[in-house]
């Protein structure tokens, strides 16, 4: 199981949101490399950064701080918000980012999941934001779909797809702690891997999502928990490595 620090970013400066809400919005750093490097020195592998206003906007915003970010480190980096063409990908893949994280021009483009399918397997993974009613949302969480989570793997095989990131914006930000009902339930409708979001607040939740990777869970995503330190990085990457927290 691998742990993802989150690194998301407002006008160049390292925030966290609740609940996905921009008025709700609390910065902890304006060096988001400089956060990027606290996490390599705790032993992070891989870098979790979401581009908020390109989420928000549709364009991409601060794709160069994410490059400076991977420079600059070396990790391995997963960047999303605001990917929604073609183009965007290119752009994206050109400043070396390892995948580009796809939500909403996925969920309203068909033809477009099929290009990204034939053409970028491997450098995508596509990540599904839901409420704790199952609806997913799109355009930065601003906008509630007709779609539900369940019943989107029930329709769709994906069978080429074997990775996607699920967010239960219900709790992300809110350090309540992670729904491992509704998180098995979707394991359960997939033979696909699961990098889980939303709600993560102390070690525990990760000992608990670590007992499902079995069952598919193959990533943590965590975010304001680091950033009020209610988790210490390094026991969040010993659980996820097998060890003792």
């Amino acid at each position: 199981m691998i742990i993802y620090p989150a690194i998301d970013i407002i006008n160049g400066e390292c925030v966290r949101l609740t609940k996905g809400n921009y008025d709700l919005k609390k910065k902890y750093s304006p060096d988001p490399e400089a956060v990027a490097m606290r996490w390599k020195n705790c032993g992070a592998a891989w870098l979790h950064i979401v581009d908020l206003d390109g989420a928000k906007t549709g364009q991409l915003k601060n794709l160069e701080i994410a490059a400076k970010i991977k420079k600059t480190t070396g990790l391995k980096v997963q960047y999303g918000g605001g990917i929604r063409s073609v183009e965007s990908i290119e752009a994206a893949l050109s400043m070396e980012i390892d995948r580009v994280i796809l939500g909403t021009g996925i969920l309203e483009d068909n033809d477009f999941l099929e290009k990204v399918c034939q053409n970028y397997l491997g450098r995508f993974i596509i990540s599904l934001d839901f409420d704790n009613e199952g609806k997913i949302y799109a355009h930065g969480w601003q906008s509630k779909t007709d779609l539900n989570i369940f019943k989107y793997f029930t329709d769709n095989k994906f069978l080429k797809i074997d990775e996607f990131i699920i967010t239960d914006i219900s709790r992300d930000g809110t350090l309540t702690g992670t729904d491992t009902e509704i998180i098995e339930k979707v394991l359960n409708l997939s033979s696909a891997k699961f990098i889980v979001a939303g709600g993560v607040t102390n070690i525990s939740d990760i000992i608990e999502l670590k007992k499902l990777e079995s069952q598919g869970v193959s990533g943590v995503i965590i975010g304001k928990a680091l950033y009020e330190e209610t988790i210490n990085l390094k026991d969040a990457l010993a659980v996820a490595e097998g060890g003792p927290a």
